[in-house]
């Protein structure tokens, strides 16, 4: 796993990453290099499972508005993955950083989903126990994207992105 603190956010090799300044200061501090067209979509869920079902939904919708329906079985899977991650890891009880945040962003024929929660510790890929009903679901991001990775965002918590191409 790659991990971006906020403090590298702007290195040589995050600024390959052009996600990476729009999930930090948000998409209205997102400026395009060399004149590439971009959309982003961004939406807050509700701290309920019903979320991971929404957030199928949502991303469905959007790439069939973007005509990037190659990518759905995996993005669906992803996001289902990420929103879980973030109900079950990110959310603390009764904390007023609580924000579990869906995004997704086009660039080209590149796709990034990104879901911020309020917690600012990083996941970690581990090894899968299958007798296990849990703890597969970053090995299920790396096998379905092309690349994952976290970033710490202010004043609190973090965005999980997975990028498709």
């Amino acid at each position: 796993m790659r991990e971006w603190a906020s403090e590298t956010v702007f290195s040589a090799e995050a600024q390959r990453c052009w996600w990476i300044p729009a999930l930090h200061n948000g998409p209205r501090g997102w400026q395009a290099h060399g004149g590439a067209s971009h959309d982003t979509a961004t939406w807050t869920l509700e701290p309920e499972l019903v979320a991971v079902k929404i957030g199928r939904e949502l991303s469905m919708a959007v790439l069939r508005e973007w005509n990037m329906v190659r990518f759905a079985g995996d993005v669906e899977l992803v996001v289902s993955e990420l929103i879980t991650n973030a109900l079950r890891h990110g959310l603390a009880r009764g904390d007023a950083h609580n924000v579990t945040q869906l995004s997704i962003m086009r660039r080209g024929g590149q796709l990034v989903c990104a879901v911020r929660d309020g917690s600012d510790e990083f996941p970690t890929e581990r090894e899968p126990d299958f007798l296990m009903e849990t703890g597969r679901g970053l090995n299920l991001v790396r096998s379905f994207s092309r690349r994952w990775g976290a970033l710490a965002v202010p004043p609190h918590g973090k965005f999980v992105w997975a990028l498709f191409e």
